[in-house]
């Protein structure tokens, strides 16, 4: 049985999802700060996170940062109150895979919960059919979502992952963001397309010899991106 943990200071919301993820059959966990939040997670090792930002002792964004800073590669999707571009990016580029904004309907988080979960299960399937690939100085391990840049290992978050060897398995060819939303989270979120400009840009800050003047993921203005190999 699949456990999801919940990390949320409102009561009411503690209640709500509680309700909902045991109805659907779900195991669960909870935490009210950020801080409890790591110590329970690497515990209770859950399958997905659902996080709010703004909680006393330790935010969203900074207990994520360290979740994935600790090696704990589940989906994690952001609860707040604010939905602006900006916030949505910080919390994108803190490790995190979606992002809700408050009120939510129930119904909706739990389509968000099951997409996700369905995602990285297919990851696992089919992590052992190419298990390493290599382009240019770079080397990707699928099974473990890890990356190398010669002898340098690179700290990419599963999503860059999944975007960077879309597109290393594609060297040359020009990927919509359609392609790359559908690479990385599921044929579910394709029409959700403004997150995977944040998500090219934290990558180029990994993979570039200068972010400011990226070679090797470029952009294909109006279409979306590739990879170039010659620059790999």
């Amino acid at each position: 049985m699949m456990k999801i943990l919940l990390v949320d200071d409102e009561i009411s919301i503690e209640r709500l999802v509680s309700s909902m993820l045991l109805d659907a059959g779900y195991e669960f966990a909870y935490a009210d700060n950020g801080f409890d939040a790591l110590a329970i997670a690497e515990q209770e090792k859950p399958d997905l996170i659902i996080m709010d930002v703004m909680m006393p002792k330790m935010d969203g964004f900074a207990a994520c940062r360290e979740l994935r800073a600790r090696g704990i590669t589940a989906p994690i999707i952001f609860l707040s109150a604010k939905g602006d571009i900006v916030d949505k990016g910080i919390g994108f580029q803190a490790g995190g895979d979606d992002y809700m904004v408050k009120p939510f309907d129930p119904r909706e988080l739990l389509m968000h919960i099951e997409a996700h979960l369905r995602r990285a299960n297919m990851g696992v399937a089919t992590a052992s059919k190419d298990e390493v690939l290599d382009i240019g100085r770079f080397t990707l391990d699928v099974a473990q979502f890890r990356v190398t840049k010669g002898d340098e290992r690179l700290s990419l978050t599963p999503k860059e992952f999944k975007i960077f060897f879309a597109l290393a398995s594609n060297p040359g060819i020009v990927l919509s963001k359609e392609q790359l939303v559908e690479a990385a989270w599921g044929k579910e979120f394709v029409g959700e397309t403004s997150s995977i400009t944040v998500f090219i840009k934290k990558l180029r800050e990994k993979v570039e010899d200068d972010p400011s003047d990226p070679r090797i993921i470029q952009t294909v203005w109006g279409i979306g991106y590739r990879l170039e190999p010659e620059a790999c």
